[in-house]
């Protein structure tokens, strides 16, 4: 039966009998999905003026009332997210900690251990695989800017890990990433100490940041259990499709899959990240900016993959604006994964950000 979208009440126990499409094959809204004020407010957004509903009947009025009566306590939910959370990024810094005694003992000539890397960068890796939730928030554990490329080690480990499982890589390649993302930069050890946190980069610094690549292949070439094509990651990472990488200014098939997949996580977590001398942006502006301004630069495959993963997490996400307005994320529409539906906290307003380019979404908050 058709009904306009207006007249929809939630307590009337509706429930669509048809998809509701928008401009593509995937419907805004599926069929059998219960008619809640959180669907009413996504019709709305997506301006359906009506659609085929028809009531509920008694055993799926019975599952709902069901499943209502076996709902954990909104409040007890969101405590135990909040212990996960933090679980995870004490578990975090503490592996940032001894990741950033590593890095000092190769300042000083130190060889790689391998084996330490393994033992703090795996298990950190398996606890993220189970919720996944946590990739949105790495960017808010960084307490001082001046320890931004021992975060940017472990982070790009586990954001490069996960791509990898994204990508259907097995588990001995998912780990041979997650080594191979963690150790890119380990070459800046060999990097004068004094450019690290320098406000300002000249030329002659820039050229000798450069050497990292090299540098960091050289620490691992030698070291057995490192597959061959991590170590070539390790190399390759800085280098981009249309050429205009480095070191060796290698071009499309001739960068290893793991380089682009390193190359991405590496690029999205320098953007969501404060350092000395740049401001982060979100996870939403960052992929912005790495297809629309870098387009040609990394992996399309690969980049499509990181913005499957982390928006769909997003959902239901408290996000702060650039009108500092507080809202929460509704809805992604495939076609625009950056720009969702949000529902404004303080005033209930539903706004599709699409259709809102001075508006962005600055940050996401820990719910």
């Amino acid at each position: 039966m058709k009904m306009r979208v207006s007249q929809l009440k939630p307590e009337a126990g509706l429930r669509l009998i048809e998809n509701v499409n928008g401009l593509t094959k995937n419907p805004i809204v599926p069929k059998d999905t219960i008619i809640t004020n959180e669907v009413i407010d996504v019709l709305n957004a997506f301006a359906v003026k009506e659609v085929e509903a028809v009531k509920a009947d008694n055993s799926e009025k019975l599952m709902k009332k069901k499943a209502k009566n076996h709902q954990i306590d909104p409040i007890s939910e969101s405590k135990q997210n909040d212990k996960k959370l933090l679980y995870f990024q004490q578990h975090y810094q503490e592996v940032v900690k001894e990741y950033k005694k590593e890095f000092q003992r190769w300042q000083s000539g130190g060889t790689v251990d391998i084996s330490i890397i393994r033992r703090l960068v795996i298990p950190l890796f398996e606890q993220l695989e189970k919720e996944p939730i946590h990739v949105l928030f790495l960017q808010n554990y960084i307490e001082n800017v001046q320890d931004y490329i021992y975060h940017h080690a472990i982070s790009v480990g586990l954001i490069s890990g996960y791509l990898a499982k994204r990508l259907n890589m097995n588990r001995g390649e998912c780990f041979q990433v997650t080594l191979a993302g963690s150790l890119c930069d380990c070459g800046m050890a060999r990097v004068n100490p004094g450019i690290l946190n320098q406000n300002i980069i000249n030329n002659d610094d820039q050229r000798e940041i450069k050497l990292h690549p090299t540098y960091s292949y050289k620490m691992l070439q030698k070291i057995p259990s490192l597959s061959t094509s991590a170590k070539l990651a390790v190399l390759k990472h800085h280098e981009r499709i249309d050429g205009s990488g480095y070191p060796l200014k290698e071009k499309g098939k001739n960068i290893h899959l793991y380089a682009k997949i390193i190359a991405i996580a590496d690029v999205y977590h320098a953007l969501i990240c404060n350092r000395i001398y740049k401001t982060k942006v979100s996870p939403f502006r960052a992929i912005e900016i790495m297809t629309r301004e870098m387009f040609g630069k990394l992996d399309v495959s690969v980049l499509q993959t990181l913005t499957n993963c982390l928006m769909p997490l997003s959902i239901n996400m408290l996000i702060k604006l650039s009108t500092h307005q507080i809202g929460k994320i509704l809805f992604i529409d495939h076609r625009y994964p950056t720009r969702p539906v949000i529902q404004l906290v303080e005033s209930n307003e539903v706004i599709q950000l699409n259709e809102q380019n001075d508006i962005s979404i600055k940050e996401i908050l820990n719910n």
